[in-house]
């Protein structure tokens, strides 16, 4: 986006989340003031305007002489400057004095601009400067609406009384972000558009691409970024980009439509992510479109792709294109490790001169003279917030390869996490406000859950329920304990793993059972689901299937409620893994009627031929075993001895020592029907070892 709200290009961030206690700690700094001007809410506003840059000091405004007016402007950047020179130790640890004293810093510089701008000895432009900056403390540093909405509106008629196009096009575009950062959200749409068409009716290509980026960047916080408006506007940015050779442009807006369907995942995403890569592709060749930054995007929503379809084939193409990529962008200098900025070429029209200058560099860029191009500031990712995103998908990627790699697997987890400890201050930039700062610490936070939550459920399917019990613990002192974050779900859900793995049933039942993994649409989430969120309330309504399936958690009637909720939402999920899941389900529960046999026969085949195709060992082991349970208990003969024999081989591929033990069990009844009475006993007593390391924990 224009360098003001700033896209996040990964599937695994969420906008309105906060770390655990970060809530209480910011009402905490919040209660704090250092002035009347920073009212209570002064770090508690929408994310949109959080990420705002101020318009830094414009070198017009640096004073030639001694005057007052000047010094006061002066001393107020240095109050600032001084102020955001410590904001990260501040959001990191919200305590009442280091808030109280950024505020200080904070209000008196604002003082210093209130006075100066009050004292009607200040040029023109000098003063429209100083409004504007005036205007964006207030915006991103305080809940002072009011006053920056009067300074605004004081400020554009100042521009226009003197035909400061540039500094005027800056006033309106913090104009709209205001009203989207008070939620009024219908407002804001209305008054972009209006910018947008005032733009385009003079020809001001440069702000058209602005304001509908910055539109696009509204659309992308709101539930549904794939609406047709939002869509719609993408359209017309590649429409305009392409009829002015402006490839860069035209990428980005395809890559963000194709982020945008990621994050929804509708039935038809896959192929339309695919369409808009298709497209960001088309100019590949072309010099201005060698930039890092949408190449590693691009592979990375590729890499995304192939990651849903399940293909391993694929995946591992895929992945060796990014990291090679991303070896590649180590010597790459215009991409820097910290600074999330990036300058997508435009190229300049000709009455450029009097709608952008030095003092937009925020959002527009002049080109050097001699320059072709001017260039659009968008806030991007750093390199370092790509490598991490790269190892955390390079981990996911390899639970495909055959054979896997645990320990590469979880180095190339380790080593985010690593990346994340060493470079939080960073791994997201530099931060322009302490609200900014603040949401910079919650995403390193909320990217650790994730990880910890990866390694947790891999560490499950193969029964280390002591390193398990280390992510829970880890997440518990992470997650805030609020409902409808996706984080938390996830978090819940891998406590009730391990408690279910762990022999602690009803706290397993009790986590499963919670509202938050409720599948109605109108339950306590408010009524839309995530697609993750979804997925994940799916297993959960599994897992409680599998339990109630004890003699003592038997319950029929609620069995029956679960499997006629998930009937509908499984049978054609686009996920082969939830389909391959509930067909497993099915195949193994005892209902009352009692399924077909002819059902059951149709679950194992599916969940075989879905687990052959996924390459997903820990499944194919459990399918196996259903198989030999269902159709071959106490069957005399070769073809069941084979069953069994496949079951065992496919338990042990799978490291899971829970399920390479009832393989087992299995396989020793089968070779004690056939009489083989000494591979029996010995077969069963590899059971019993499996069985006894599986349920250490719980014993422990």
């Amino acid at each position: 986006m224009p360098h003001s709200p700033h896209p996040q290009p990964h599937a695994i961030s969420n906008n309105q989340y906060r770390t655990p206690n970060a809530n209480a700690r910011i009402e905490q700094a919040a209660r704090v003031s250092a002035s009347p001007r920073l009212t209570s809410q002064a770090v508690t506003r929408s994310p949109s305007v959080s990420s705002t840059r101020s318009p830094a000091l414009a070198p017009a405004l640096i004073p030639n002489h001694q005057d007052t007016t000047s010094l006061l402007i002066c001393m107020a950047e240095d109050f600032f400057t001084k102020a955001r020179r410590g904001v990260r130790d501040v959001a990191t640890t919200l305590d009442e004095r280091s808030v109280h004293d950024y505020q200080k810093l904070i209000a008196t510089g604002l003082a210093c601009l209130e006075v100066a701008i009050g004292s009607n000895k200040l040029a023109p432009r000098i003063e429209a400067l100083a409004r504007l900056r005036y205007a964006s403390i207030l915006c991103t540093e305080t809940n002072n609406v009011m006053e920056a909405e009067t300074a605004l509106t004081k400020g554009i008629t100042l521009c226009e009384r003197n035909r400061f196009a540039d500094l005027k096009y800056c006033m309106h575009f913090l104009q709209v972000q205001l009203l989207f950062s008070q939620r009024k959200e219908k407002a804001a749409l209305i008054a972009v558009d209006a910018r947008i068409r005032d733009a385009e009716v003079v020809k001001h290509t440069h702000w058209v691409y602005a304001f509908r980026f910055l539109k696009t960047s509204f659309y992308l916080q709101s539930p549904n970024p794939t609406e047709a408006h939002a869509l719609e506007n993408l359209k017309a940015i590649t429409v305009l980009a392409g009829q002015r050779g402006d490839r860069p442009i035209f990428a980005v807006a395809s890559l963000l439509e194709a982020l945008s369907h990621l994050r929804v995942m509708k039935d038809d995403a896959i192929v339309r992510i695919q369409a808009c890569i298709a497209q960001a592709s088309k100019y590949q060749l072309d010099d201005s479109m060698s930039i890092m930054q949408l190449d590693v995007l691009q592979l990375v929503l590729d890499l995304a792709c192939s990651l849903q379809q399940k293909s391993p084939h694929m995946i591992s193409q895929k992945l060796k294109a990014l990291q090679d990529k991303m070896d590649a962008s180590i010597k790459n200098t215009s991409w820097s490790f910290q600074d999330r900025q990036l300058l997508l070429p435009i190229h300049k029209q000709a009455i450029n001169q009097q709608i952008i200058s030095p003092d937009t560099s925020s959002i527009i860029r002049p080109g050097e003279d001699g320059d072709g191009y001017d260039y659009l500031a968008m806030s991007f990712w750093s390199k370092l917030e790509a490598f991490t995103t790269t190892y955390t998908y390079s981990g996911l990627a390899l639970l495909y390869q055959q054979p896997r790699s645990d320990k590469k697997l979880f180095s190339l987890w380790d080593e985010a996490l690593s990346q994340l400890r060493k470079n939080r201050a960073k791994i997201r930039g530099f931060a322009h406000c302490l609200e900014d700062a603040v949401q910079h610490v919650d995403w390193e936070t909320e990217a650790a859950c994730y990880l910890h939550i990866l390694r947790g459920l891999h560490l499950a399917t193969s029964t280390k329920w002591d390193d398990v019990k280390h992510c829970v613990t880890q997440l518990e002192t992470m997650v805030a304990s609020t409902s409808g974050s996706t984080v938390v779900l996830y978090s819940m859900y891998l406590a009730g793993v391990y408690h279910q793995g762990t022999g602690n049933l009803n706290a397993a039942i009790d986590i499963y059972s919670h509202p938050n993994f409720s599948l109605d649409a109108d339950a306590t989430r408010g009524g839309h689901h995530k697609p993750a969120e979804f997925e994940v309330s799916l297993l959960a309504a599994f897992n409680l299937i599998w339990i109630m399936q004890d003699p003592y958690y038997r319950n029929d009637q609620r069995t029956q409620e679960l499997l006629e909720q998930i009937r509908p939402l499984c049978v054609d999920h686009p996920n082969m893994e939830i389909r391959t899941a509930y067909n497993l389900v099915m195949a193994a529960i005892q209902t009352n009627p009692p399924v077909p046999m002819t059902a059951v026969k149709t679950h194992i085949s599916t969940a075989l031929s879905n687990a052959k195709n996924l390459a997903d060992v820990h499944t194919l082991s459990i399918a196996l075993n259903l198989m030999r349970a269902k159709l071959f208990q106490s069957i005399v003969g070769d073809q069941a001895l084979k069953s069994a024999k496949a079951a065992s081989t496919q338990a042990r591929r799978s490291g899971n020592t829970l399920w390479m033990s009832v393989a087992d069990g299995m396989l020793s009844q089968s070779y004690e029907v056939q009489g083989a009475m000494l591979e029996a006993q010995k077969v069963w007593h590899d059971s019993t070892r499996f069985a006894n390391q599986a349920l250490k924990t719980s014993r422990e």
